[in-house]
């Protein structure tokens, strides 16, 4: 009789605990509640001097196709060399579900300048190979650079 108790007792512990995992796994959807100066403000004091100049919404419209009006804010960041390709993009979006259109938009911006540098630009084809696009809930991070992990981890410590 003992025995069926405590076989009972563990079956009904592993599933509270998956319970409790599928809960916060379902509930925890990333983002932030920050505005978007308290999130880039942190990762634009990890830029190298004269790596990357912040850059208007015009600019970021021009270059990725993103209208501004369906974001809560965006900072745009990109070198002002032309023969350089660095540049890092964080916007914070009014609707999560408008992540992927985003995420889309700004690969096909990679998948363009790598047609463009591929013959010509050997190291910077390397760092648009190694650029890293990220959602995280409400947030859109992307980053082109010799530092993209060091910025991308000071994006998430500033979410």
């Amino acid at each position: 009789m003992r025995m069926r108790n405590y076989i009972i007792c563990e079956i009904l512990c592993v599933l509270a605990l998956t319970g409790f995992i599928w809960f916060l796994c379902t509930t925890r959807a990333g983002g932030t509640q920050k505005s978007i100066d308290e999130v880039s403000s942190p990762v634009e004091t990890c830029l190298a001097q004269d790596q990357m100049i912040k850059k208007t919404h015009a600019d970021a419209y021009q270059a990725f196709g993103i209208d501004v009006s369906d974001t809560e804010g965006l900072s745009y960041y990109a070198n002002e060399n032309v023969m350089d390709v660095s540049e890092m993009l964080i916007i914070k979006l009014k609707d999560k579900d408008d992540a992927k259109a985003y995420k889309e938009a700004i690969e096909t911006r990679i998948e363009e300048r790598k047609n463009l540098y591929k013959d010509y630009a050997p190291e910077q084809y390397a760092l648009l190979c190694d650029s890293i696009v990220n959602i995280s809930g409400n947030t859109v991070f992307y980053c082109t650079a010799k530092n993209a992990d060091e910025l991308y981890e000071a994006y998430k410590k500033a979410l």
